[in-house]
């Protein structure tokens, strides 16, 4: 967001954006919208990315009748998951595509350390409205990706696995 502009200014123009692509999706049938909120991926360097927690957006993503919510949750940058669902209907709503694996580091996160996080937003959200995925795609710069092949096939590789093990205990 802008430093020059107010920021309900800036969300404001936001949702007046936001709100008639949406509409226009609600039209068809069996089409889920999304939304994500990118916090910076065009480095590895995560003190220079945006940081902050997603309660100051709840107001915003209350307001918008989307589907889900793609956000980035693998990183401390986000906050924590549960200050997203303090004093809104987002959790009544909302389906959540939840960041679980960071494109930024070359620091594969184990299935364990997934499953924990997706155990920890199991408080808020039931199973089925919980989507495992990335914080952002892995090929920000089609030329130079952030990380190896090697790299990203494995944290997929393990998000997958994650996702089964979650799977099974339902």
């Amino acid at each position: 967001m802008s430093e020059k502009v107010k920021v309900d200014q800036e969300l404001k123009f936001a949702s007046n954006l936001l709100k008639p692509v949406l509409a226009k999706i609600r039209e068809y049938e069996d089409v889920t919208s999304a939304m994500h909120v990118c916090r910076g991926n065009w480095t590895t360097d995560e003190s220079v990315l945006l940081s902050g927690a997603y309660s100051k957006l709840s107001k915003f993503f209350s307001g918008l009748k989307v589907d889900m919510l793609a956000l980035e949750f693998s990183t401390p940058r986000a906050g924590e998951v549960e200050e997203l669902f303090h004093n809104n209907l987002l959790a009544k709503k909302i389906i959540l595509g939840y960041g679980v694996i960071n494109p930024r580091t070359p620091t594969v996160e184990s299935v364990d350390e997934i499953v924990k996080k997706v155990e920890k937003l199991l408080e808020f959200l039931p199973p089925e409205r919980i989507w495992l995925n990335s914080d952002c795609g892995f090929a920000t710069f089609s030329n130079r990706p952030l990380n190896s092949y090697m790299v990203i096939e494995a944290k997929l590789r393990n998000m997958v696995k994650a996702a089964e093990v979650l799977r099974g205990r339902v």
